[in-house]
């Protein structure tokens, strides 16, 4: 049985993004760059390692939806035949409660999915008159929406250092010792009006992961829904604790549609800072640059964990979600 903590980097960061965020699987694919069904598959997996004992009296085909429930990701009749199997079903019952018992600090706004009383536990509630003369059926069948969907997905396999890789592969930009400025054949973007702005579609979101490859530990960082950022001004990514106790790790430009993905080393005094903070502003060749004190992105210093790098695939030591600062 894992604790949450203990679960891999990148199943913990989707995971907090779908309770915290309240994010779909379909968001986060686009966010993080990867299929939609993966996304599906790295949470439920997440689930069943936080409760494999309890999981094992509940029906194969029923377990991803019961962890798509547990995640917010059901609404009108597919949740409505979850409840029902929720009703009928004991085991599933106590899948559902150890999982809420993990994920418990994790809702916003104390969003806890409601667990129904069993069938018995219903008719024992009514009032004598009420009662049947017999045992009632639930009435409701099992859904065929998306029954044995989980057990499909189980070809795709679960290493989601594979995000790692796509950052890598797929058009990363790389940052250098100091300031990146926007590269000639980058086109400004439309006026944003100042730093800070949110992307009209919604809050923007990101997620840092430190990585170690061939011996070096190194920081990627993909954020999505941010104000485009054109050529004169970048974000830049920072150690921080406070607006004037801050490291630069550099800066990038996002795309056109405010896209940002960068990499980049990260140093061994990490543990001096609390938060990893992301800023619009400037671009420049200033190698003394200075945090603006307008945070757009934050997110709290991962603890990492030991891992090997396999061949020329990364290995996730620690990750964490960064949304916008409260306040």
């Amino acid at each position: 049985m894992a604790t949450f903590d203990q679960l891999s980097p990148e199943k913990r960061a989707i995971v907090e993004l779908v309770l915290r965020q309240g994010k779909t699987y379909e968001e986060l694919g686009d966010m993080l760059g990867m299929p939609e069904a993966r996304v599906r598959e790295l949470a439920r997996d997440a689930l069943v390692e936080l409760a494999p004992v309890s999981v094992r009296g509940v029906e194969e085909d029923w377990r991803g939806q019961l962890a798509d429930y547990v995640l917010g990701q059901q609404a009108g009749p597919e949740a409505t035949a979850t409840k029902g199997h929720l009703r009928r079903s004991e085991p599933a019952r106590s899948w559902a409660r150890s999982l809420l018992d993990s994920l418990d600090s994790l809702y916003a706004n104390g969003s806890v999915p409601a667990i129904p009383d069993g069938e018995r536990g219903r008719a024992a509630k009514r009032p004598v008159a009420e009662r049947p003369s017999r045992p009632a059926s639930s009435g409701l069948k099992r859904s065929s929406f998306g029954a044995g969907f989980f057990g499909a997905l189980g070809a795709l396999g679960t290493a989601i250092a594979a995000f790692a890789v796509l950052l890598l592969l797929f058009g990363v930009l790389i940052w250098p010792g100091g300031v990146l400025t926007g590269s000639a054949d980058t086109q400004p973007a439309a006026k944003t009006g100042g730093q800070g702005q949110q992307a009209a579609n919604g809050q923007p979101a990101g997620i840092a992961i430190v990585v170690e490859q061939n011996g070096k530990q190194q920081l990627l960082v993909q954020a999505a829904r941010l104000a485009p950022s054109g050529q004169n001004e970048g974000y830049y990514v920072w150690l921080y604790n406070s607006p004037k106790d801050t490291k630069s790790l550099g800066g990038q430009v996002t795309d056109k549609q405010g896209n940002y993905q960068a990499l980049g080393t990260f140093p061994a005094d990490y543990s001096k800072y609390r938060f990893i903070d992301v800023t619009r502003q400037p671009v420049g060749n200033n190698p003394n640059v200075t945090h603006s004190g307008e945070s757009v992105l934050r997110g709290p210093m991962p603890k990492l964990q030991q891992a090997k790098a396999t061949g020329n695939q990364p290995a996730a030591l620690g990750q964490t979600v960064l949304t916008p600062p409260a306040g």
